[in-house]
């Protein structure tokens, strides 16, 4: 325990405790979440022996020593907030309703895990610093452009701060239905306020060219790296949906691997073949399995995509050229264009989002042109 929290006490207690809380004595307690990268600010109260504790925010977007340059006034709103029954009392400050829609997401099993990841890193790394301290009804379209749009053009791509507009729209919309503020302060304002620009895909790193050189360093790797880099190539599959592969969704028999609807971006169930290569190699690998994924580190729970980002960025540091693991997905489409591969099966092996008429022609036609343009890469992969 320590009786005072700093910014500098709480990275040492970070990086040093095995505990999972620290306290401080003007009645804060600081808890560290599971990857000790962040924690939870608490107000903390006895009721008898009864330990009650109150969320006061979230390290790093929310302080130390800005949490105790406020902590009267925070306390304030809480107590407010007790009394009235409401929370439309509680969050009067865009940082706050911030942080409360990235406690609420990582708390609600209907956002995909991707999309929480995303969000939590878009909202600590851009939006707290572009809307802390402005108050939520002062939330204006000016502002935004201001202190969000104005500011990130000279550092990120549109699209980035596209996405990343959408993460702050969304918190308000959802705040203001489950009633935490009193309305939305972005009802009436659209991206199209901001840029009428049509976004044009970007061409991969990876050209078809750099596809030998690519695979002949994929074989060098360690196996499970290996198998991880090649699945994902050969299929086009996004690297979320490759960590979570289970044993149960692949027929190794039948030479197939389903992809669960809630795995995908698109949530719609995906339907893949296997090269009689790459059965091998699922063979070899379930062999030595120890749980139900595939790629796992303890046999209970997947890899998450920080640890394939490692794995990716440990590929292409003896290469000349950078790359993502999503300009291995836009390589597997350069390449099956190449080779002559039809538009509407390279959309069904992307898993891109079709109507009625891809769908009749995914069940009469092209399951057997998705096995040959897998076969094709796989055969140029897998050595």
């Amino acid at each position: 325990m320590t009786k005072r929290i700093t910014d500098t006490s709480i990275k040492l207690f970070l990086s040093s405790s095995d505990k999972e809380w620290c306290f401080d004595s003007r009645r804060v307690e600081f808890r560290a979440n599971k990857k000790r990268t962040g924690g939870t600010f608490y107000d903390v109260v006895y009721q008898g022996k009864r330990k009650i504790r109150t969320v006061l925010g979230k390290w790093p977007a929310l302080k130390a020593s800005d949490l105790f340059k406020r902590l009267s006034e925070i306390r304030t709103q809480l107590m407010a907030g007790e009394r009235t029954g409401s929370k439309v009392d509680t969050v009067t400050d865009c940082g706050v309703l911030l942080l409360w829609f990235v406690d609420h997401i990582e708390n609600d099993k209907s956002f995909s895990r991707s999309y929480v990841e995303n969000s939590y890193s878009f909202i600590h790394s851009h939006l707290i610093g572009c809307f802390e301290g402005v108050s939520v009804k002062g939330l204006t379209r000016n502002v935004v452009y201001q202190r969000f749009y104005k500011v990130k053009m000279s550092v990120l791509e549109l699209s980035s701060i596209r996405t990343i507009w959408g993460v702050l729209k969304r918190a308000c919309s959802l705040a203001a239905k489950l009633e935490v503020i009193a309305a939305d302060p972005l009802a009436g304002v659209g991206w199209k306020d901001f840029s009428n620009t049509k976004e044009r895909p970007k061409s991969g790193r990876l050209k078809v060219h750099h596809l030998p050189m690519v695979a002949s360093e994929i074989n060098k790797a360690q196996f499970t790296r290996r198998l991880f880099f090649m699945l994902q190539l050969c299929h086009g599959t996004r690297i979320g949906e490759t960590a979570l592969a289970k044993w149960k969704n692949f027929s190794l028999e039948e030479g197939e691997w389903y992809i669960p609807a809630e795995d995908t971006k698109p949530k719609v169930e995906h339907r893949l073949p296997l090269a009689p290569e790459m059965v091998a190699l699922l063979k070899q690998a379930k062999a030595s399995s120890r749980g139900e994924y595939v790629f796992s580190r303890c046999g209970g729970i997947p890899i998450s995509k920080v640890t394939a980002n490692n794995w990716y960025k440990d590929l292409r540091s003896n290469l000349d050229v950078y790359f993502t693991s999503h300009d291995m997905r836009k390589l597997a489409n350069d390449f099956w264009m190449h080779e002559g591969i039809d538009s509407n099966v390279r959309e069904m092996l992307l898993n891109h989002s079709r109507g009625d008429l891809e769908g009749r022609y995914e069940s009469q036609y092209a399951w057997p042109l998705m096995k040959e343009a897998v076969g094709k890469l796989t055969g140029e992969v897998v050595f």
